[in-house]
């Protein structure tokens, strides 16, 4: 998902910790939590970009970014649909909203219905350098929150069309292991947890390395992957090569 430059940098600036209990403040909405389905809540679907959908909260009015759910139906502007899942969102702006579990269509509504929502979008919505690469997040879960977290972005190569021309760049930042500790963003996990990457552009693959702190002078070590997910550990240094169409990037982290 395109993200404006100002998103992009709360976001990196933010390790979200999304409490699931006692967090009214996060909620996408005023409607109570049903103990079987979970907090429920009504949104108009806006549309912009390349087909980038946004949600419209229609008791607040207030923004987000869904992560939508598998199964989720065709979504087009104007559309009129019932949000379930935690309740609980990122406090970037706007917010993004990781923990729906459905999205059902209540209303199909029209394109004209979201047109009062212009000047909202106008003023959230920057088209994304193509020369940028993707941005990368990764979510976890621990006993008492949903994590949500950007690792930093190191090298990377990176291939894209401006004004019909096919351009590359290619990037060369500090090697995963040369950062400082408190430099890279850090998982504070206390035990082994299953991490997924998501970039907001599709990724082919990743390979995942780690070192431990106190070794960073040593050869890495290869990690598991299944899919996006592998699994970190406490006092370990992370780096995922993300590979996509038009070039791999390299992220790192610390746990």
């Amino acid at each position: 998902m395109t993200r404006t430059t100002a998103a992009r940098a709360t976001l990196i600036a933010l390790v979200a910790l999304l409490v699931l209990a006692g967090c009214a403040s996060g909620r996408a909405a005023t409607a109570p939590v049903d103990e079987e389905e979970g907090f429920v809540s009504t949104a108009m679907v806006v549309t912009f970009g390349d087909g980038e959908v946004l949600f419209v909260d229609q008791d607040t009015g207030t923004p987000y970014y869904p992560t939508l759910p598998e199964g989720t139906p065709e979504l087009a502007a104007g559309n009129i649909v019932r949000v379930t899942g935690n309740g609980i969102m990122l406090e970037s702006y706007p917010g993004q909203y990781p923990g729906i579990t459905d999205v059902e269509v209540i209303e199909e509504g029209t394109p004209a219905d979201a047109e009062k929502y212009d000047e909202l979008v106008a003023q959230i919505w920057q088209s994304k350098d193509p020369s940028e690469p993707p941005l990368a997040s990764l979510e976890y879960a621990t006993d008492l929150a949903v994590v949500t977290l950007l690792p930093t972005t190191c090298g990377y190569t990176w291939t894209y069309e401006q004004d019909g021309e096919e351009r590359t760049v290619a990037v060369d930042t500090l090697a995963p292991t040369d950062y400082a500790a408190d430099e890279l963003p850090d998982a504070a996990l206390k035990e082994p947890t299953e991490v997924t990457a998501s970039f907001d552009v599709e990724a082919t693959g990743i390979e995942v390395t780690r070192w431990n702190e106190g070794a960073l002078d040593v050869e890495g070590e290869k990690v598991e992957v299944a899919g996006l997910t592998f699994a970190a550990e406490p006092d370990y240094r992370y780096a995922i090569l993300a590979t996509f169409d038009a070039g791999e990037v390299t992220y790192a982290f610390t746990a």
